[in-house]
């Protein structure tokens, strides 16, 4: 599954750097790679982070060695992550609670941390390692997700599109109002059909 995960951060990096050359279908591609990305870790974090093999996580033997405190840890490392990489996704796509959502991954994160440095002292086993390297490509992406004012995130996101942009922060501000949603619902629409008009043009 390392292969697949490195597949998947890689897609996610081609997403981002097509979202800086504003060409299309880096949102579908993004949403694509950390979803999967997302489930990998929650439901087979455990299999991942103890190197086991997909097709024997069911098998008693593949368990020999493997103590029920790394099982854990793997478990809770998964689920950190997998918080952790829909938060970020939310965050790209501007969708509403993605800021608790990275929030809850980074404090899990750091929980994480703290017993793996523990755990590491005085011993050969990369289990620890592992986890430390995946926390370290996360978590400064988090904190500077978490940092970033959105009324910045959304100018750069969509610096032709004022009206959207507004109508998102509005709406963002009022949560429960439908009819603010309803208007950046609308403005999104209009937003894709100019960009249509152009593509076509």
């Amino acid at each position: 599954m390392k292969k697949t995960e490195i597949i998947l951060i890689s897609l996610a990096i081609i997403a981002l750097i097509m979202r800086l050359f504003d060409i299309p279908s880096h949102g579908a591609l993004w949403v694509l790679s950390l979803s999967i990305l997302s489930i990998i870790y929650f439901n087979f974090g455990f299999a991942l982070f103890n190197n086991l093999r997909l097709r024997n996580i069911l098998k008693k033997e593949s368990y020999i060695g493997i103590s029920q405190g790394r099982i854990i840890g793997a478990i809770g490392t998964g689920l950190a992550l997998s918080l952790s990489s829909i938060g970020i996704l939310f965050r790209f796509q501007s969708y509403p609670g993605s800021k608790p959502m990275l929030m809850i991954g980074l404090f899990g994160m750091a929980i994480v941390t703290i017993t793996a440095v523990i755990k590491n002292r005085g011993t050969t086993d990369n289990f620890y390692t592992n986890i430390l390297k995946r926390i370290a490509i996360y978590v400064p992406m988090v904190i500077f997700l978490l940092a970033l004012p959105t009324k910045t995130w959304m100018n750069w996101k969509y610096p032709d599109n004022p009206e959207y942009v507004q109508a998102v922060l509005d709406a963002q501000e009022n949560p429960e109002s439908l009819e603010l949603w309803d208007k950046a619902e609308n403005e999104r629409e209009k937003m894709l059909e100019e960009r249509d008009k152009e593509i076509e043009e």
